[in-house]
């Protein structure tokens, strides 16, 4: 993902260590990018997440 000043990070999952210092479980960052769109970085923790699955999404009947 290239730098941007536009990006935005959401934090969904957080957990405390051993040592009770927090840590980012799964997060994503999301920015736009130049040729259209957003693009979208997963950042997870694989000690908390077992794996991410992106699935696209299909609406009926909104393309002609």
């Amino acid at each position: 993902m290239p730098e941007t000043g536009n990006i935005q990070k959401l934090e969904l999952i957080n957990y405390k260590n051993e040592a009770g210092k927090e840590l980012l479980g799964l997060g994503i960052e999301l920015a736009d990018d130049p040729n259209g769109g957003i693009q979208v970085r997963v950042i997870m923790d694989p000690q908390v997440i077992s794996g991410v699955t992106v699935t696209p999404l299909q609406q009926k009947g909104c393309c002609g």
